[in-house]
């Protein structure tokens, strides 16, 4: 309870303070996201040639602004707080990372090629 609250001076940040700062960089993480897939489908085609590659780079970025976009409805609408919040932020972020640094994995793991 004083954790919450912010009682103990030594425990840093009070609980319901982190989890706002955490869902208001989650939100801008969202918004940020949504301009950059907006962006590479509009100006795909300009840039690379291409209008839209449906490879694991699309696919993850998609699947990750959908666990985002599930989080943040599911915040405001069902109150999501706790475990089931931190499982769906996680999932967005792996997601994330599987598809801006993950083409090795994808390459070699679930393709199973030699790099």
């Amino acid at each position: 309870r004083q954790m919450r609250q912010g009682g103990d001076h030594d425990s840093g940040l009070p609980l319901l303070t982190l989890e706002r700062l955490t869902f208001r960089f989650v939100g801008a993480g969202f918004v940020l996201l949504t301009a950059t897939l907006a962006a590479g489908w509009l100006f795909g085609e300009q840039l690379y040639g291409k209008a839209w590659v449906w490879n694991h780079k699309s696919v993850f970025s998609l699947l990750s602004w959908l666990a985002f976009a599930l989080l943040l409805f599911g915040r405001r609408r069902f109150g999501w707080r706790g475990q089931s919040a931190v499982r769906v932020l996680y999932i967005g972020a792996v997601f994330l990372l599987l598809a801006y640094v993950g083409s090795r994995f994808v390459i070699e793991v679930l393709l199973e090629r030699a790099a």
